[in-house]
């Protein structure tokens, strides 16, 4: 159709005419051709993944890993191939490890055409046929029953009794009442009852449509569109470690050019001059970050999946522990996505709530009266997959009704077998009432109805007090409805409940005539999806950790408004709920400010949902996005991490998603930003350590050729030790546990760099510290052995017994290096293998030849342990006066 119709708001007959098709004929084959040169097949849009070449190649797209080839380059250059080759195994294997984790990110748009996929019953040359839905066309007439998957777009022409599952794709658990009645031209797309939708599902009844959209065109495709229009964001680490390398190529190349230039005046050989820039390169670039970092996001993501969250890329590992908002979907997410009976209204004035105290039918005539009707006036079934478990088969109200009556001790197949149904009107969307009738034991009918209790109390005379009749007048009538008024009040579907009893079948039951007077009402019946028992729970430390969480749902306002009361989704504070007709025309500004303050959005669309999530991230938010359907993968892909339920959630939320919750549990998303805010709490310890041992190699070579002393170490020395000595560090600060009130702390800024000013001050003094106690051994080594191999070999030692000694310091910036040792014995073994490691290097003879080391003496064993312990006890003595001088 032409973008300026809207079938929802047109009769059927006009539809059709716009369309140029008979409805009882159906297109020909001919015009099936014609229009499907203009349309396309009925698939959603194909867009190409991004091929694996590319994941490889953007593994390099870092000016840390330019940085490192560039280092590379120059050592080939130069004739040292040992330490390129050995820069560039790093620079590889950092790449494989990345390229493994991204391989499967980025194929939302297939799991979109796979979920769209399905054949269809349609009228072609006036004959009923199924052909392959990707062959429909606008103007098709199709023919759909409970059960069938709508294959495209459709505007209904006929509907019997016809309601529809959407919650894929618009958020709302109920099922949805359809009618070929024309819909107002503004109605939101979860009220278009005239309309049926690609990727949903008939729950019951009976629809005969014209097919209106295919393919890219469609709703589904249009979130399609959305999802593939969607950038990828990149993580706050991402960010830091980018703004980190533009800091380190102006360090380098100051301190390169800096020293060519001051040992070339000096009358030193220019080459040498440029080796030995080379080697301050070398030890001021980080070149063990890249790696490092990826193996404690790795092994972050072995922990987590531990916790049954699963991370699809790396770097999201660390953004779930700056997340600032959690903007999370209702249904499946907050709730179960299943219907339940909350609480029976009698009409005798009682009030029967279920799952709390122990609820029995024994002796309860009026209840028993009730459950009954709920059990006989109904279409879905119950299942026993086993003797002691119980599923619904059917609408989830229905199956929820059975369930309620199987919890209250009725048997249902008994009271069905004992009433057997021999005349049914079925639920419809005009009548909004079921009714059924059903043969009884001693020969006569009873006829029990369900529906809006308006229209039951509109059909009843009289209503029970369980053992006798009184008559339905005004003031009683009054006394229901208000009844009815507050438990919808608390965001229950209500359906009221009314019988009757004929002595013998009479003509009014054959031909359906007069089934709608003469019941006695029974009472009411409240239900609702009901909120996940360990979600209260998550909510309250999400807001205890400084997080907002934020409601997003396709629900009614009244039902999310009654959710979020139950979840205290703001805690003390005032509830703000706001229905996203509000949001159609607010101003930038004003919807700027609307997403800052409102706690719940109503009724929100594919479109709302982005728009929200980009006003968040405009903001300064770091947000993190959960869902299960179709309807969110556009936010799921736009969010900084989205986050989608694993057992719910459809494949298309799941490929646009960061991370994947197998257990569906709300509460895993809070264990996922404690271990982010611990992964980033190692990271930062791994980097004070880093950057303070690379400090220490820069000045210690820096000062020594300032002061006109030998260089004290090789370019591959260096190499080995920034290597071998980061990883097991690195991979025991990834294990380690996090602190006890780390989710009692808000989340850091996301303006926050990576290396604040103090941190910078804190690096500085304690590099300057260990570069000194490193030129003191190297000072004594040259006085004792005169420049060679040995004295290096010395400078050599010094510097990993510093590194050694700073491991422990960098466990905390404030607390003893000592304390909660007992809990990280990986600190220890760490250690071990550090100077183990050294050792070996003295023991190969191949090795010792590379890096060109003279075996030491006890006195050298000394010096070296002075080294360890020194660094030690300066920070340990700064940290005790820090501690003393805090109020």
């Amino acid at each position: 159709m032409t973008e300026n119709i809207k079938p929802h708001s047109l009769d059927a007959p006009a539809v059709a005419n716009a369309l140029n098709v008979n409805p009882a004929l159906g297109l020909s084959s001919s015009q099936a051709e014609e229009r499907r040169k203009d349309s396309g097949p009925n698939i959603l849009q194909s867009i190409r993944p991004r091929p694996a070449w590319r994941i490889l190649v953007d593994q390099f797209a870092s000016l840390i890993v330019a940085l490192l080839g560039v280092a590379a380059a120059v050592a080939w250059t130069t004739g040292d191939v040992v330490e390129a080759v050995a820069i560039l195994v790093v620079l590889v294997l950092n790449a494989l490890v990345g390229f493994g984790t991204e391989w499967q990110a980025g194929r939302a748009l297939d799991a979109l055409r796979r979920q769209a996929h399905a054949t269809a019953r349609v009228r072609r040359n006036g004959a009923e046929r199924s052909i392959d839905a990707e062959a429909l066309v606008p103007g098709d007439i199709i023919i759909l029953n409970g059960g069938d998957r709508v294959p495209a777009d459709a505007r209904l022409f006929e509907a019997a009794a016809l309601r529809t599952e959407e919650s894929a794709l618009t958020g709302e658990s109920a099922t949805v009442n359809k009618s070929a009645e024309p819909a107002r031209a503004e109605t939101l797309i979860a009220e278009r009852h005239s309309m049926l939708y690609l990727g949903t599902t008939i729950a019951a009844g009976r629809a005969i449509a014209i097919v209106t959209a295919t393919g890219a065109s469609t709703e589904l495709g249009h979130i399609g569109r959305l999802v593939a229009e969607a950038p990828d964001e990149s993580t706050p680490l991402e960010i830091r470690l980018n703004e980190l390398g533009h800091r380190l190529v102006y360090i380098v190349l100051a301190i390169a050019l800096a020293v060519l230039v001051a040992g070339w005046l000096r009358g030193d050989d220019f080459w040498i001059m440029v080796e030995v820039s080379i080697s301050l390169a070398v030890a001021a670039v980080p070149e063990g970050l890249p790696a490092v970092t990826t193996l404690i996001l790795a092994l972050g993501v072995l922990r987590m999946a531990r916790e049954r969250a699963i991370v699809r890329r790396l770097p999201t590992v660390e953004t779930l522990g700056s997340t600032t908002v959690i903007c999370t979907d209702k249904t499946g997410t907050l709730t179960e996505n299943r219907m339940s009976v909350r609480e029976f209204h009698l009409s005798d004035g009682r009030r029967i709530e279920l799952g709390g105290r122990p609820v029995s039918l024994n002796d309860d005539g009026l209840l028993t009266d009730a459950v009954r009707i709920t059990v006989l006036c109904n279409e879905a079934a119950l299942h026993r997959p086993s003797a002691d478990q119980v599923e619904g088969v059917g609408d989830p109200t229905e199956t929820a009704l059975l369930s309620a009556a199987h919890e209250l001790g009725m048997d249902v197949d008994r009271e069905r077998a004992s009433h057997p149904k021999i005349h049914e009107l079925p639920f419809d969307a005009v009548t909004k009432r079921m009714i059924t009738v059903h043969r009884a034991r001693n020969g006569r009918r009873f006829i029990a109805m369900k529906g809006a209790p308006a229209v039951v109390l509109d059909a009843s005379t009289d209503y029970s007090t369980g053992n006798s009749r009184l008559p339905l007048d005004p003031e009683s009538r009054a006394r229901f409805l208000n009844m009815n008024e507050a438990v919808a009040g608390r965001a229950l579907r209500v359906l009221g409940l009314a019988g009757k009893w004929l002595d013998s079948l009479h003509s009014e039951v054959s031909d359906g005539a007069g089934l709608e007077a003469g019941f006695t009402f029974v009472g009411l019946v409240g239900m609702i999806d009901p909120p996940r028992p360990e979600v209260a729970a998550a909510i309250e430390g999400a807001l205890a950790a400084g997080i907002r969480v934020v409601m997003l749902t396709g629900d009614q306002t009244q039902t999310a408004r009654a959710i979020a009361h139950e979840l205290r989704l703001t805690g003390d504070a005032p509830l703000q709920v706001l229905h996203a007709r509000d949001l159609a025309n607010a101003s930038p500004e004003d919807f700027a400010r609307i997403v800052r303050t409102t706690d719940v959005f109503a009724r929100v669309s594919p479109e709302d949902k982005l728009r929200i999530v980009e006003a968040l991230q405009q903001a300064g938010e770091i947000v993190a996005v959960t869902g299960d359907g179709v309807n969110d993968a556009p936010a799921l892909k736009r969010a900084d991490i989205g986050v989608a339920m694993g057992e719910r959630g459809t494949e298309v939320a799941k490929e646009a998603s960061d991370l994947v919750l197998a257990d569906d549990n709300f509460s895993t998303i809070l264990k996922a930003v404690e271990g982010g805010r611990a992964i980033y709490a190692n990271i930062t310890k791994f980097v004070h350590m880093m950057f303070s041992n690379n400090l220490a190699e820069v000045l210690a070579i820096f000062v020594a050729i300032a002061a006109g002393l030998p260089l004290p170490l090789l370019p591959l020395q260096i190499l080995w030790m920034n290597l071998v000595t980061d990883v097991f560090p690195a991979l025991a600060l990834a294990v380690e546990p996090a602190e006890r009130n780390i989710m009692r702390h808000p989340p850091r800024s996301p303006k926050t760099a990576l290396l604040s000013r103090r941190f910078l001050i804190l690096i500085a003094w304690q590099g300057t510290m260990l570069a000194a106690i490193v030129l003191a051994a190297y000072v004594w080594a040259l006085s004792h052995y005169g420049e060679g191999a040995h004295a290096r070999t010395i400078a050599f030692l010094a510097l990993i017994g510093t590194q050694i000694g700073h491991f422990f310091n960098c466990r905390s910036r404030t607390r003893s290096a000592f304390e909660g040792l007992s809990r990280s014995p990986f600190i220890w073994v760490a250690a071990a293998t550090m100077a183990g490691l050294q050792v070996l290097a003295f023991w190969l003879t191949p090795l010792t030849r590379v890096l060109d080391l003279s075996q030491p003496t006890m006195a050298d064993g000394a010096v070296t342990s002075l080294t360890i312990l020194v660094p030690i006890a300066v920070v340990e003595l700064t940290k005790w006066v820090s501690r003393r001088q805090r109020p």
